[in-house]
C-alpha cells in the first residue's frame, strides 16, 4: 500500500522535509550503484560493452551510464534543495565536502594500495608514482596511479571515481548560482539546462565547443556537458516543483518514452534525463509504508559505488570467472565495504555537518 509522500515534491516546508528520509531515494541510489557494477563486470572482463544488458538494446547506452545519470538527477534535485534551505556559502561547502570527500579519499587510497599489492603490476610499484597522482586525487578524479593487472583490459586502480570530480563541480556551480542571486530567477537555470541538453545531444555542437588540452584540470568536455545536463534537469525538478504534477498515467508514459528512445540512440540520453527524470521523481513522490522500517538502515550507496571497481578487478584477476558470477560476489563484498564506509567514514563526518536533525540511520 502506498500514499503520497508528504514532503515531495511540492511541499516547500523545509522543517517538515528534514524530519523524513525518502526511502525511495535510498533504494534508487543503491539500485543505480548496482547497475554500475552490473555494467562493469562484463566490460572489465571483455574490454568492451558488448555484453552489457542495456547496450544490447541501444548502442549509445550502458547500464553504467544509466546508473550514473540516475545519481546525477537525484543529486541535482537534492543539492539545489540543500542550497535553497540553507543559502550560506561556507555552510554549504562544508556540508558538501564532508559528504563526499572523506569517502572518496579513503576509497582512492585504499584502491591504490590494495590493487598495487594484490595484483602484479610494474616492478617497484610504489616508486613509479608521479605528480599526476596527487593532482588527480586533489581534483577528486580517478587516481592516476601506475597501471595494474598486466594482461587485463583495464589497468586503473579505481575507474569508477572519475564521476566524483564532475559531481563536485556541479556543487560549485550551484554555489555560484546562489551567491550571484540567480536562483531568484529560476528561468536562468532552465535556460542553461536546455543549452546543456542541446549540446549533449548534438555531436556537431560538441565539436564546435570542444577543447583538447588540460584534461586533468578541465576533464573531458563531452562528459562535462552530459553529466551537467542530468544534474541541471534534477535541479529543475526541484526549482519548478510547484508547477509539476505527478500522475500514474504520465509516469507510465514517461517509462514508455524511455523505452521507445532506445531505438533512437542520438536522442536517448536527453529522453532519459527528461522522461526518466519525471519517472524517477514520480517514484520518490510516493510514500510506501512498507519502507518505513528503513529509517535505521545505513546508506551504503556511496560505498557500494566507489568500491565496486577495485573489488571486481580483484575478482576477475583471481577467479577468471564469468562476469555473471563476478557480479553477485562483487555486489555482496562491495555492499559490506559500503556498510563499513557508512559507519566509520561517512556517518562520523555527517555528524559535523548536522546541527539538529532526525537521528542518523543505522
Amino acid at each position: 500500500m502506498s500514499q503520497r509522500y508528504p514532503a515531495l515534491p511540492n511541499d516547500p516546508a523545509p522543517a517538515r522535509r528534514q524530519t523524513h528520509r525518502n526511502h525511495q531515494m535510498d533504494l534508487l541510489r543503491i539500485g543505480f550503484a548496482a547497475c554500475v557494477l552490473l555494467s562493469h563486470a562484463p566490460e572489465l572482463s571483455d574490454g568492451n560493452a558488448s555484453r552489457d544488458l542495456l547496450h544490447r538494446l541501444s548502442p549509445n547506452a550502458t547500464l553504467g551510464s544509466f546508473g550514473v545519470d540516475g545519481f546525477f538527477l537525484l543529486s541535482g534535485y537534492l543539492i539545489v534543495k540543500s542550497w535553497q534551505i540553507s543559502p550560506n556559502l561556507l555552510d554549504y561547502l562544508r556540508k558538501r565536502i564532508l559528504r563526499i570527500v572523506p569517502g572518496y579519499l579513503v576509497a582512492a587510497l585504499l584502491s591504490t594500495l590494495a590493487l598495487g599489492l594484490l595484483i602484479p603490476a610494474v616492478p617497484h610499484y610504489f616508486s613509479h608514482f608521479g605528480v599526476r597522482f596527487p593532482v588527480s586525487v586533489l581534483l577528486l578524479s580517478s587516481p592516476m596511479a601506475p597501471k595494474v593487472g598486466p594482461g587485463m583490459h583495464y589497468h586503473d586502480v579505481n575507474g569508477s571515481l572519475w564521476t566524483i570530480t564532475y559531481e563536485f563541480r556541479c556543487y560549485l556551480l550551484v554555489a555560484l548560482f546562489g551567491i550571484c542571486g540567480l536562483f531568484k530567477r529560476p528561468v536562468l537555470w532552465l535556460i542553461l539546462t536546455v543549452f546543456l541538453l542541446s549540446v549533449s545531444a548534438s555531436p556537431p555542437l560538441q565539436r564546435l565547443l570542444y577543447w583538447h588540452t588540460h584534461y586533468l584540470i578541465t576533464e573531458d568536455p563531452a562528459f562535462l556537458y552530459h553529466l551537467n545536463a542530468a544534474f541541471f534537469v534534477g535541479g529543475c525538478f526541484y526549482l519548478f516543483r510547484s508547477h509539476i504534477r505527478f500522475h500514474p498515467i504520465l509516469g507510465i508514459s514517461a517509462a514508455l518514452a524511455v523505452g521507445v528512445a532506445l531505438r533512437f540512440p542520438a536522442a536517448f540520453e536527453d529522453v532519459l534525463d527528461l522522461c526518466g527524470g519525471y519517472l524517477l521523481f514520480y517514484l520518490t513522490s510516493v510514500r510506501f509504508k512498507a519502507l518505513a522500517s528503513m529509517d535505521r538502515f545505513p546508506d551504503i550507496s556511496y560505498g557500494l559505488y566507489v568500491y565496486g571497481w577495485p573489488v571486481e578487478m580483484l575478482l576477475i584477476w583471481y577467479l577468471r570467472a564469468s562476469p555473471w558470477i563476478i557480479f553477485p560476489i562483487a555486489l555482496c563484498i562491495s555492499a559490506c565495504f559500503g556498510w563499513v564506509s557508512w559507519h566509520y567514514i561517512e556517518r562520523p563526518m555527517l555528524k559535523f555537518k548536522r546541527r539538529s536533525s532526525a537521528p542518523l540511520p543505522g
